[in-house]
């Protein structure tokens, strides 16, 4: 089956952030390894820092870079601890937010 691939997100991911730094690539596949596409990751940065093996504040920085530039979006906060997810520009998925009710016209 050349040409399929298992994971076709995964991928699309790859081809997008292959222009990134290495540990800028390897934050945004750690949040779509363990969010998915949609959900947020619900572990400190610390943790996550850990998983990849590099200095928490070298993965500090990064995140915020990738949150500036719309490849990552904070979800949440418990605390002063900041919660990410995948955003817009890593998964190529536009956010739709629902629509608040409003008045119509009678």
């Amino acid at each position: 089956m050349a040409g399929t691939s298992e994971y076709p997100e995964l991928e699309a991911l790859q081809s997008r952030i292959s222009s990134l730094t290495h540990l800028k690539q390897n934050v945004l596949m750690t949040y779509a390894i363990l969010g998915g596409l949609e959900r947020s990751v619900e572990r400190t940065a610390a943790v996550l820092a850990s998983l990849i093996g590099v200095p928490a504040p070298h993965f500090s920085r990064a995140r915020r870079e990738l949150e500036a530039e719309g490849w990552l979006e904070h979800t949440h906060s418990e605390g002063q601890v900041k919660f990410y997810r995948l955003g817009e520009k890593a998964t190529g998925r536009e956010v739709v937010v629902a629509l608040r009710s409003r008045p119509t016209a009678s």
